[in-house]
C-alpha cells in the first residue's frame, strides 16, 4: 500500500522539478541568450549586407563571416571580462556606417588605380586597422581611467552622430533592398516600378517594426516578428507559384553565394594585393570609427546602468573591450562592443549571469561554422527592414524626441549635422557639428555672470575688530572700496563684461571715487589666455585713474598666467594679490584709516569707552576691579579650540586674532580685534567650549572676568552689571547689523 502511494505520488514531484527548472533563471537565460544570439547573427547580416555591396557584393559571405568572428571573439571576451555579467557585446551598427562609408571610397580608389583589381583585401585589411586602433584606444582610455571624458561630450553632437546613422542605415537599406548602391546621384532608380517594388515590402516592414516595439517592448517581440514576417515571405513565395530558385535570381534573396567558408577571409596570397597606401588616406575615418565607437560604448554602459540598476565599471569595460578588439583585429573583424538592448533584455529576463552571453557567443560560431549556405535564403525584403528599423528608430530618438527634450538651439545642431552627413558625408557632419557647439557654447557660456558678487566696503568688512572711531572712519569711506566676487570659467566672452563692469565703478565718481577695486577669484575655476588681455587692459585703467587692484585667493595657475601677462607683478604698488577676502579687505581699510585725519581717530583707552557705558570714571573704576588685568607676549594663545573656560576678555591694548583649523592642516581667520573689543563671550554666557583659538599678534593688554567676578558683580553691583550686559549686547547687536548689510549687500 506504502509502494502504491509512493509510486502514486512520484509523478508530481518530478512535474514539480521540471516547472521549478522551467522556471528558474538558467532556463530563462537560456532563452535570453538563444534570442540575443538570434538578434547578434541577423544584424550581422544585415550590417555586412551595408559594406559588402556593389564591386563588393560577391564577398558579402566573407563579409557576414568577418562580423560573425567579431561577435565571436570580441563577445566571448567582453561575455568573461566585463564588470556587467549579463553584457551581451557584437558588431554595432553605428560605426558600421562609417566602415561602409570608408569601403565604399577604397572600392573606388583601388578600381582608379587597377580598374580590374580586386577591393575587398584592402576593404578587409582597412576593417582590420580600423579594428586594432579602436581596441588600442579602448584599452590606453582604460588605463589611465578615461571613462569620464564622455561626461563631457556635448549632447546635441551625439544626438546628429545618431541622426546622421539613422539616415545612413535607411539608405543602406534600401540598398540592401535593391541589390547595388543607393545614393542622391542615382535616387531616381527608386522610382522604377523594380525599384517601388523591392522597396517598399521592406519599408512597410520597417516601420511597422518601429511602431510595434515602441509600442510593446516586450521579450521576443523582434524574434517573433522576424520568424513571421520570413514566414510570411515564403508563404507569397509559395502563392504566386514562383520557386526558390526564380525569388534568388529575381533579387529577393541574399543568395546565392559562391561555395566556401565564411572565414578567413583573405589567403596569405591575398595580403600581398592590399593597397596600404589606401589604408593611410582613410585615417580620418579610421578616428572617426575609434571616436564613435568610445561615445557609444560609453553611453550604452551608463543606459545599461539606468536599465539595470547596477553600477558598470567604465575603465573596466575600456580595458576587456579593447583588448577583445585587439584579438578580433587578428582575425580581420569589425569594432565590436557591449549592445545595449540586448544587455539590457539578458538582464530583465535571465538575470546577473554570463550563461545569456555565452549561449548568444555559441550560435554566432556555429553560424561561422556551417557556412554561407543556411543564410543564403533570407529575404531581402526582411533583412532591409530590419536595417530600415534601426534607422528610423535612431531618427525617432533624436529628431522626434529631440524636438520635446531639447532647446532649441541644440536642436539645430542635431538637425545640421544630420543634413550635413546625408549632403556631404559622415565626417563632415561631425567636424561640422562640433565646430557649432563650440560656437553655441562660447556664446552660452558669455551669458553667465562672471561676476558673482558686486559689493561696496560700507558692507563688507574684513574680519578685523574695530574701534568706534575706526567704525565711523569706515562708514564713511567703505563706498571707496569695491569688490567683484569672480566665479566660473574666465574666457574672452565672459572677460569683457568683468572689464565693462570695473571699467564703470571706476569713472564713477559716486557716491566716492574707488580707490581700492578688490577682485575675489575663490570660485574661479579657470582663465584661458585670451582673457588676459582683459586683465592687462583692466590694470592700464586702475593705474591711469590711481586705483589699487587687490586681487585675493588667487589660484596659481592663473596667477602665473596673470605674471606671464603682466598683470602682477612682484613688489608693484598698482596690482596686490592677498591669500584670501579677509585679508585683502583688512589691507584695504588699514590704509583708509591711516589716511584719515588724526583728529578723526583718538587714541585707544578702553576706559573712555566703556565710560560710554557707565555713568562717569569712577563707576569704570568700580567696574575694572572685578576684572583681572591679564599681559600677553605676543604669539601667546589666550585660549585654544576645544578648552573649557568661563572667562570674558576686554582689549585694552594689542590685538588679537581668533582663528580655526580645516581639513588639510589649514587654518582660517573668523576675526581680527584690537583695543575696545570683547573675546570670549560665547565661553562666559553660554557655558561652551572655545569654539577658535585666540592668539595675540603683539604684546596685548586685556582684562579678564570671570564667571564667579560676574556672579559677584551681579550680587554686589546690580546695576554695574546690568550696564556691562548692555555693553556686550550692544557689541553683539552692532556685529549682527554689520553681517546683515554684508548678506543683504549679496542679494541686491
Amino acid at each position: 500500500m506504502e509502494q502504491q502511494a509512493s509510486r502514486t505520488a512520484s509523478p508530481p514531484t518530478q512535474a514539480g522539478f521540471l516547472a521549478r527548472v522551467w522556471r528558474s533563471r538558467f532556463v530563462a537565460a537560456l532563452l535570453a541568450g538563444f534570442v540575443s544570439g538570434t538578434l547578434v547573427v541577423t544584424f550581422d547580416i544585415s550590417l555586412a549586407a551595408i559594406i559588402f555591396t556593389g564591386p563588393l557584393g560577391n564577398r558579402l559571405p566573407l563579409g557576414i563571416g568577418i562580423f560573425l568572428i567579431s561577435s565571436v571573439v570580441v563577445g566571448a571576451i567582453v561575455t568573461f571580462g566585463s564588470s556587467f555579467r549579463a553584457v551581451i557585446a557584437a558588431p554595432q551598427e553605428d560605426t558600421s556606417i562609417i566602415l561602409a562609408s570608408m569601403a565604399g571610397v577604397i572600392s573606388l580608389n583601388v578600381r582608379e588605380i587597377d580598374p580590374t583589381g580586386d577591393p575587398f583585401p584592402t576593404v578587409v585589411a582597412a576593417i582590420a586597422v580600423t579594428s586594432a586602433v579602436t581596441g588600442a584606444f579602448f584599452l590606453i582610455l582604460g588605463l589611465v581611467r578615461g571613462g569620464i571624458l564622455v561626461r563631457f561630450i556635448p549632447y546635441p553632437v551625439v544626438g546628429g552622430f545618431l541622426a546622421g546613422c539613422g539616415w545612413l542605415l535607411i539608405q543602406g537599406a534600401v540598398t540592401v533592398m535593391v541589390g547595388e548602391p543607393v545614393g542622391f546621384e542615382n535616387a531616381a532608380l527608386l522610382l522604377t516600378t523594380p525599384g517601388l517594388t523591392k522597396c517598399i515590402p521592406g519599408l512597410i516592414f520597417g516601420v511597422l517594426l518601429t511602431g510595434a516595439l515602441r509600442r510593446y517592448n516586450k521579450f521576443g517581440m523582434l524574434p517573433a516578428m522576424l520568424v513571421v514576417s520570413i514566414g510570411l515571405f515564403y508563404a507569397l513565395v509559395s502563392v504566386s507559384g514562383s520557386s526558390l530558385k526564380q525569388a534568388m535570381d529575381a533579387g529577393w534573396l541574399i543568395g546565392p553565394f559562391p561555395e566556401g567558408a565564411l572565414w578567413p577571409p583573405l589567403r596569405p596570397a591575398e595580403i600581398q594585393a592590399v593597397h596600404w597606401s589606401l589604408i593611410g588616406r582613410s585615417a580620418f575615418d579610421i578616428a572617426a570609427v575609434s571616436l564613435l565607437a568610445t561615445i557609444t560604448i560609453l553611453l550604452s554602459a551608463s543606459g545599461v546602468e539606468l536599465a539595470t540598476e547596477e553600477e558598470i565599471d567604465l575603465d573596466r569595460e575600456l580595458r576587456v573591450t579593447g583588448l577583445a578588439n585587439l584579438f578580433g583585429a587578428l582575425g580581420g573583424g569589425v569594432v565590436g562592443y557591449m549592445s545595449l538592448p540586448e544587455s539590457s533584455m539578458n538582464h530583465k529576463s535571465g538575470g546577473p549571469t554570463r550563461v545569456a552571453g555565452i549561449v548568444a557567443v555559441s550560435l554566432s560560431a556555429l553560424v561561422l561554422v556551417i557556412g554561407a549556405e543556411s543564410i543564403s535564403y533570407v529575404p531581402r525584403p526582411v533583412l532591409g527592414g530590419l536595417v530600415a528599423f534601426l534607422g528610423l528608430s535612431f531618427l525617432l530618438e533624436t529628431i522626434y524626441e529631440g524636438w520635446f527634450r531639447l532647446r532649441r538651439g541644440e536642436y539645430l545642431i542635431v538637425v545640421v549635422i544630420l543634413l550635413v552627413i546625408a549632403l556631404a558625408g559622415f565626417l563632415r557632419g561631425v567636424a561640422v557639428g562640433l565646430a557649432v557647439s563650440l560656437v553655441l557654447f562660447a556664446v552660452s557660456y558669455s551669458r553667465i555672470e562672471v561676476i558673482r558678487n558686486a559689493i561696496s566696503g560700507s558692507n563688507l568688512r574684513s574680519n578685523v575688530g574695530r574701534k568706534a572711531s575706526e567704525e565711523k572712519v569706515l562708514d564713511m569711506r567703505g563706498p571707496q572700496i569695491y569688490i567683484l566676487q569672480l566665479q566660473g570659467f574666465i574666457f574672452f566672452g565672459t572677460a569683457y563684461g568683468l572689464l565693462d563692469r570695473a571699467q564703470q565703478r571706476i569713472l564713477d565718481a559716486t557716491p566716492m571715487p574707488v580707490r581700492y577695486l578688490v577682485l575675489d577669484f575663490r570660485h574661479v575655476n579657470g582663465l584661458d589666455s585670451s582673457a588676459v588681455a582683459s586683465f592687462q587692459r583692466l590694470r592700464r585703467i586702475a593705474e591711469t585713474h590711481d586705483v589699487m587692484l587687490m586681487l585675493t585667493e588667487v589660484p596659481p595657475d592663473i596667477r602665473n598666467s596673470l605674471a606671464r601677462g603682466g598683470v602682477v607683478v612682484e613688489g608693484d604698488k598698482v596690482c596686490r594679490v592677498f591669500s584670501d577676502l579677509d585679508h585683502g579687505l583688512e589691507a584695504c581699510e588699514n590704509e583708509l584709516i591711516v589716511e584719515a585725519p588724526p583728529t578723526t581717530i583718538p587714541p585707544p583707552v578702553l576706559s573712555r569707552d566703556l565710560a560710554v557705558v557707565f555713568n562717569g570714571p569712577m563707576e569704570v573704576v568700580r567696574f575694572l576691579g572685578y576684572l583681572d588685568r591679564v599681559e600677553l607676549p605676543a604669539g601667546y594663545d589666550l585660549f585654544r579650540q576645544g578648552d573649557d573656560s568661563k572667562d570674558l576678555y576686554l582689549i585694552e591694548s594689542g590685538e588679537l586674532t581668533a582663528w580655526i583649523m580645516l581639513a588639510g592642516n589649514r587654518t582660517k581667520r573668523l576675526r581680527t580685534m584690537g583695543p575696545g573689543t570683547v573675546v570670549g563671550e560665547s565661553g562666559l554666557y553660554l557655558d561652551a567650549k572655545r569654539s577658535a583659538t585666540v592668539t595675540a599678534n603683539d604684546a596685548a593688554v586685556l582684562y579678564r572676568l570671570s564667571f564667579e567676578a560676574l556672579q559677584r558683580l551681579t550680587r554686589e553691583a546690580p546695576e554695574l552689571a546690568a550696564a556691562f550686559h548692555e555693553f556686550v549686547a550692544r557689541l553683539l547687536a552692532q556685529r549682527i547689523v554689520d553681517s546683515t548689510a554684508a548678506v543683504k549687500s549679496l542679494f541686491n
